[in-house]
């Protein structure tokens, strides 16, 4: 992989065989006869071997996944990996706790969260199975009332919807977005807004759903910004012409499919007689992620009488300076995917994005700011979505 020391590998595959190991102990202790634990052994070293050898194989052929605008090797060895490692590093860690368990002379203890986990992981399997075969594809559309205090009366039940991280990579065909278009129809939205990752890394990703995106309409225009991927920063170039031409026929291509992009730049329309003006950065982050955005030159031009609705990928750039020193009502965000996982539970919705992004997926709010965060619509890394799915937002701007 790009960046990744020897050293860093031979480290990384040491806890791989670190978490096999564990895991074949856990389960092997809940296992009655000899026989039984012997067949269970050959099998289990046996399909062991095949899928870490799946992931050894996108280490030894990093061109494959970096070189390459088809996905579908990347995916392939994310999604077995995931499939793989994470129920058995479930299993390592109960199989240490088992261990202070025996150590206490607690052996039923140990037996019980020895077969909990085991339990459980099966679950984690089943939901990552569910999530790579047809969580993905199961479009879900949230709808949102914001009260703004400074949205005129007249742009009242004004209507947005956002798309956010398509990540057209990893769609294999065009039935998913025809579905999301005509979804976004039904909606008759006043403004469509797109919050970066159009593509993976490649241009012509696009290329085969320029009628999708044609077919999406909204009253008073579309309008999108650029994502950290969408810059080609995340693979290898011959040279740096390449890149840039990569780049531009990105930029042409979103706007041939009827957006306005908004790179570091602001757009007016006029609705009921006041003034709207979109206001779209392009990308911030923290490194690695590349830093583009200049916010104080989008505004540059702006109406101080306005009301604006700011376009930022990185949630982060709201709390870290959209907050403290810009006094936009509303700011629209993607970029976390809300990990294309998490629990769903009671009206209780989590992902482990949290531990990276305090803002990470749904409606935020600090004093009379807003920030909605898309939990994106299609898939990087692991090909598959587990209690995530594919996000349409809806948002209708109310007045207070």
């Amino acid at each position: 992989m790009r960046g990744i020391p020897s050293s860093g590998v031979f480290i990384f595959f040491a806890l791989v065989l670190i978490i096999e190991l564990l895991a074949y102990f856990s389960i092997r202790q809940l296992l009655p006869q000899p026989k039984v634990k012997k067949t269970f052994s050959y099998g289990y070293w046996l399909m062991s071997a095949l899928l870490v050898g799946i992931l050894a194989s996108g280490f030894l052929n990093p061109d494959k996944i970096r070189e390459t605008p088809n996905y579908q090797f990347f995916y392939f060895v994310i999604s077995v990996s995931f499939f793989n490692l994470l129920p058995k590093f479930l299993l390592a860690v109960a199989f240490v706790v088992s261990l202070v368990f025996r150590l206490f002379k607690a052996q039923h203890y140990a037996r019980v969260m020895l077969m909990s986990t085991l339990i459980l992981c099966f679950g984690l399997m089943l939901s990552l199975g569910y999530g790579i075969l047809f969580g993905r594809k199961s479009l879900r559309v949230v709808e949102q009332e914001v009260y703004l205090h400074d949205l005129p009366k007249s742009l009242d039940k004004t209507v947005v919807v956002q798309l956010s991280d398509i990540h057209l990579g990893s769609f294999e065909n065009d039935r998913f977005l025809k579905k999301t278009a005509k979804t976004i129809n039904q909606y008759n939205p006043d403004f469509i807004l797109f919050t970066g990752d159009m593509v993976n890394n490649y241009a012509q990703e696009m290329n085969g759903f320029e009628e999708e995106f044609a077919s999406m309409k909204a009253t008073y225009g579309k309008f999108a910004i650029l994502g950290n991927h969408d810059y080609g920063d995340y693979t290898k170039w011959p040279n740096q012409q390449e890149k840039k031409q990569n780049h531009q026929a990105l930029i042409k291509k979103i706007e041939v499919a009827g957006f306005r992009l908004l790179l570091n730049e602001s757009a007016e329309v006029v609705k009921n007689k006041s003034l709207v003006e979109i206001v779209g950065v392009e990308n911030w982050g923290h490194p690695p992620f590349p830093q583009y955005a200049d916010l104080d030159q989008a505004l540059q031009e702006t109406n101080a009488e306005s009301f604006k609705i700011l376009l930022t990928h990185d949630p982060a750039h709201w709390g870290q300076k959209v907050v403290p020193d810009i006094p936009i009502s509303l700011t629209l965000s993607g970029h976390t995917h809300a990990a294309q996982s998490g629990v769903q539970l009671a009206g209780i919705e989590f992902s482990p994005m949290y531990f990276v992004q305090q803002y990470w997926g749904g409606l935020y709010q600090k004093g009379n700011q807003f920030l909605y965060v898309n939990r994106g619509l299609g898939c990087v890394g692991l090909l598959g979505r587990v209690e995530m799915a594919p996000e349409i937002t809806v948002l209708t701007l109310r007045s207070k």
